[in-house]
């Protein structure tokens, strides 16, 4: 074996001063290696390893080093999706002395990501109170309220602060424009159209923010500036949801003609994630448009979403009927046997039934407009066209009604999910008026309570919960032919009323749903039985509740002065009868004493002559 110098030999003294500090720089370069390569886990694990025997100055170094490449790594994880991960390297950080601020927005993004709404948003507001440059912390909390949280109003307080330094940020204003629009409706009309007026000038080819000026100006009829942003939207590749907006926009302005063609992109919007179609919807060959001639054809008409639609589009297979050799009209379970009973001269079935049906084409039922050429002063049967037999109405009314002479009303004040979105439902307690008229009894024709808001209704407020005893639709209309007025909110109460013919009250928002472009005088328009009462500012329910209540209290009298007149007619009737009756008798008694009279003058004639001939 070879000998080694004693030359060459390290004096233990040396070796114990020095050779300790290599070493550790040998470690903390080889952590800085793996880092480099993009091996954080290995590099990170060596820099943890190494610190605690690193002195003072090197610790600082390796600290500042370890954070920066944690933070690198959890950039990386978060773009992958990784967020779990990530929040592992940012929760080691903060067990670190003097960690930077910024972790706290990092994990709070994360926590965003993973669900957690609540925990991200109290990870970001510690940043903001504690972070000398705010960066984009405001951005993000206004983007989680809104998108998370759903409290619009806060999102907007957000969004402005963070305007304060990004004055030059388009995303933002078209932000606040489209918050101020849909928390506020119809207040702050130049904020909203300020806002998206500015988003605008900085993008002017973002076609959201085209889209929602575009919105925003017809929303307030203002239909020259609407027509420009719409045109223009044409040309900035519309996806289906802008033409379908766009659609709506036409019908309830009145152009039903392009209107209701533009309204078909229904069926490939792309905001329609909890939103399913019935299966035929998807035969593109048998689909109907308005090419195909109808003539001599078998037309399947089906049902698309909502109750209250194939209530409203069913008029119209009246006229489809004149124009080809069959329909037939498929419908939910829950309205066969109102539409059978409607007797309406077509096959009723239901969706489970048309695989064995024969037909030329299908016509999804909002399309009928189009085919029947409808104008907004042809809509037809506007006076009604469903009805219910009579012997079903008394059935009902048997067994569900109360039996006295006080004034029925029907309410009903939510509809589905979507009438939320789009702020149509009313709070129960704006109608509790209702519920303490005198000579006034309140029946609810809500089948489900969404917002459980008779459970608590206080004490004092009386009414009847009917809509557990509906089982389908027919239930409804034979509890609606017993009421005096229906008052209710845009639903599908509120159509089946229409179409019934029933007299009903109306209650609609300041913004109205794109299909009813008639909401003052004495009606609708779709329906010549529904008299519109309408906020004059978003969600101002009790002007229109209170006018309901004087016009239910001058219904309730003149059915009381009709009531009157029907019993002083029948006391009329019966004095007029005894009166007859009276002068009959005083008639025969005078004609019997006449007649008595008679005979004895007769009488004694007889006895004078018979005297004379003696």
């Amino acid at each position: 074996m070879a000998q080694i110098s004693k030359k060459l030999m390290v004096k233990n003294s040396v070796r114990v001063e020095n050779s300790k500090d290599l070493t550790n720089a040998l470690d903390v370069s080889m952590a800085e290696y793996h880092c480099s390569k993009k091996d954080y886990e290995q590099g990170l694990k060596a820099f943890k390893k190494i610190i605690p025997y690193l002195n003072d100055k090197n610790k600082e170094y390796a600290i500042s080093r370890y954070i920066e490449h944690s933070l690198n790594y959890g950039s990386d994880l978060y773009g992958e999706g990784k967020y779990d991960k990530a929040i592992e390297f940012y929760r080691e950080i903060m067990e670190l002395p003097n960690f930077p601020v910024c972790i706290y927005k990092n994990i709070g993004l994360c926590m965003k990501q993973i669900g957690n709404a609540d925990l991200a948003i109290r990870f970001l507001k510690q940043f903001e109170e504690i972070s000398p440059d705010k960066e984009d912390v405001y951005v993000y909390l206004a983007d989680i309220t809104y998108s998370d949280i759903k409290d619009n109003l806060k999102a907007i307080e957000y969004y402005e602060k963070a305007l304060e330094t990004k004055q030059d940020n388009y995303a933002i204003y078209n932000m606040l424009g489209h918050l101020y629009s849909t928390y506020y409706q119809d207040k702050f009309k130049d904020k909203q159209i300020n806002y998206l007026s500015k988003a605008y000038e900085l993008q002017p080819q973002n076609r959201i923010i085209v889209k929602n000026l575009a919105y925003v100006y017809g929303k307030f009829h203002e239909t020259q500036k609407a027509d420009e942003f719409y045109a223009k939207l044409m040309y900035l590749n519309p996806t289906h949801s802008d033409l379908h907006s766009y659609g709506a926009y036409l019908v309830q302005h009145k152009r039903f003609s392009e209107g209701f063609k533009f309204l078909q992109h229904r069926f490939q919007k792309e905001d329609m994630k909890n939103v399913s179609f019935p299966p035929i919807f998807n035969n593109k060959k048998k689909r109907w448009t308005i090419k195909n001639s109808v003539e001599g054809k078998h037309i399947l008409v089906h049902f698309e979403q909502g109750f209250g639609d194939s209530i409203m589009f069913s008029r119209f297979v009246e006229q489809l009927k004149n124009m080809c050799s069959k329909v037939t009209l498929v419908v939910q379970n829950s309205l066969i046997d109102l539409f059978k009973d409607s007797n309406l001269g077509i096959d009723i079935c239901s969706e489970n039934e048309v695989s064995s049906i024969r037909y030329d084409y299908y016509i999804p039922m909002m399309d009928l407009p189009i085919i029947c050429e409808t104008k907004p002063e042809t809509i037809p049967f506007a006076e009604g066209y469903l009805s219910v037999p009579k012997e079903k109405v008394k059935e009902y009314f048997d067994n569900y009604i109360n039996d006295n002479n006080k004034f029925k009303i029907g309410i009903a004040y939510e509809g589905t999910l979507a009438s939320k979105e789009t702020d149509r439902d009313i709070p129960l307690s704006f109608l509790y008026p209702l519920m303490q008229l005198p000579d006034v009894e309140v029946y609810s024709f809500q089948v489900e309570d969404l917002s459980r808001q008779m459970d608590v209704v206080p004490q004092g407020y009386e009414f009847i919960r009917l809509g557990g005893t509906f089982k389908n639709w027919e239930d409804t209309a034979s509890a609606m032919k017993n009421m005096d007025l229906i008052v209710t909110t845009d639903n599908g109460v509120m159509n089946l009323a229409g179409a019934l013919g029933v007299k009903t009250f109306g209650l609609f928002n300041t913004i109205t749903e794109w299909r009813w472009f008639k909401v003052t005088g004495d009606d609708i328009a779709w329906y010549k039985s529904v008299k519109p009462f309408q906020a004059p500012t978003s969600r101002a329910w009790d002007i229109p509740v209170n006018k309901i209540i004087e016009e239910i209290k001058q219904l309730i009298s003149e059915k009381h002065k009709t009531g009157e007149k029907q019993t002083r007619s029948k006391t009329t009737v019966k004095k007029s009868s005894k009166q007859k009756n009276s002068t009959t008798a005083k008639a025969i008694v005078k004609a019997g004493a006449k007649k008595s009279t008679a005979v004895k003058s007769a009488k004694k004639q007889t006895n004078t002559v018979k005297k004379s001939a003696k």
